[in-house]
């Protein structure tokens, strides 16, 4: 039997200026006036630039590729985001203008907005999870703990990520860049699970 493939695009953005401001590489509060001046020009650009997206699916351990981080999961969620290639076409456009802080600011947004929209994706994976009396681990992507960048492309072979518009290159990068890709481990045993289950899941 197939596994079932859940698409969402119902995120409610919230945009932090202090990350925004730290993926810039400033520390404090944007008190310059101009600064703030701009990253407020920026964002009011994100209704026609952003297409947040989402799509997972929970497979039996047994249809996995028996990767060794899938070890102990009785399931295993799969999931791919991405807000498109809009943003990305605005930066390069902006720095083609040599608009080279605009640029920076509009692609820090970016990051903390898909960022985002991966936070609220495992958020409900998890709150499904629960509902299942699983007990989900973290999420992890591609390229961290033990789990090669290489290992995208088992979850593109479960997942029609194409159908949101998000393609693997050569290298396993995602296009759009702006995309994030995880598994979340679901487990029987409570003792197994690495999320503190009292913050949101």
């Amino acid at each position: 039997m197939p596994h079932v493939v859940k698409e969402n695009r119902d995120f409610k953005i919230r945009l932090r200026e202090k990350r925004i401001l730290r993926l810039m590489g400033y520390q404090a509060k944007a008190e310059n006036s101009s600064l703030a001046k701009l990253i407020a020009e920026e964002k009011s650009k994100l209704d026609k630039l952003l297409k947040p997206v989402s799509l997972y699916t929970i497979i039996d351990y047994e249809e996995t590729n028996k990767h060794p981080v899938f070890t102990d999961a009785v399931k295993v969620a799969l999931c791919v985001c991405t807000i498109g290639p809009e943003l990305e076409k605005e930066v390069e456009d902006l720095t083609r203008k040599n608009d080279l802080l605009k640029g920076l600011i509009l692609d820090s947004i970016g990051s903390e907005v898909v960022e985002e929209v991966a936070i609220q994706s495992d958020k409900i994976i998890a709150e499904e999870a629960i509902k299942m009396n699983l007990w989900p681990s973290k999420r992890f992507s591609p390229g961290y703990g033990g789990w090669d960048l290489k290992e995208q492309k088992f979850i593109f072979e479960v997942l029609p990520a194409q159908k949101i518009g998000i393609e693997l290159n050569e290298s396993f990068m995602m296009i759009p860049r702006k995309s994030i890709s995880f598994r979340i481990n679901l487990y029987q045993d409570r003792k197994l699970t690495t999320r503190k289950m009292n913050e949101n899941h």
